[in-house]
């Protein structure tokens, strides 16, 4: 008879605990090899605190890659990507811009270039050593070159990833129509609202 309750008191324990647990236990999307949040890499945003790649995940982003020394292509690139967001309007996505230079940038220089050019507080910039930097500019598909007095020359890209950090979509070339490049995460929002809505 003992041996029956005992059973009958595990068997009530298991149950107990999945109906405990059935909500805190949902699995989250696997992360597919297009993804940048598969590099575990370490960065340092402009107040001095550590983020790895992977805790960025869960919410679309606008990311850029420039430095903050730059005094010709990054101020403009900058300026394409405050218009851009000023027209999507969305509290949805965030904005990241993440420096090619390890060698000189600080968190320091990444808050007085986003003084500077009066950056909207919730945007947050990041520097990392060049190892980071190189892994998440292949990642990207970004190409730059350190010269020898310290600049860079690179690529001019703004992306669109989604809350996996896949490319959903990029806007290349400074002063060229964002138009199309608006329409499409325009759209890929509303598709995700969509999706939102209806598994509840």
């Amino acid at each position: 008879m003992n041996l029956f309750f005992c059973i009958l008191f595990s068997i009530f324990q298991i149950s107990y605990a999945h109906m405990g647990h059935d909500k805190e236990l949902k699995s989250i999307p696997r992360l597919t090899d297009a993804s940048i949040f598969q590099l575990n890499s370490t960065w340092k945003n402009q107040k001095g605190e550590s983020i790895k790649l992977p805790d960025l995940r869960g919410k679309p982003r606008l990311l850029i890659m420039l430095y903050t020394k730059c005094e010709t292509s990054c101020p403009l690139i900058v300026e394409d990507l405050k218009q851009i967001s000023r027209e999507l309007n969305s509290k949805e996505i965030e904005v990241s811009l993440f420096s090619f230079d390890s060698a000189r940038e600080t968190p320091k220089s990444l808050l007085d270039f986003a003084d500077k050019r009066k950056l909207p507080s919730d945007w947050t910039l990041f520097t990392s050593d060049a190892n980071a930097v190189a892994e998440l500019a292949a990642a990207l598909g970004v190409r730059y070159k350190h010269l020898q007095n310290g600049d860079y020359i690179h690529s001019n890209v703004i992306f669109f990833i989604n809350d996996q950090g896949e490319i959903v979509t990029q806007k290349e070339g400074l002063k060229t129509s964002s138009a199309d490049f608006i329409k499409k995460i325009k759209q890929t929002l509303k598709t995700s609202d969509e999706l939102k809505k209806s598994s509840k």
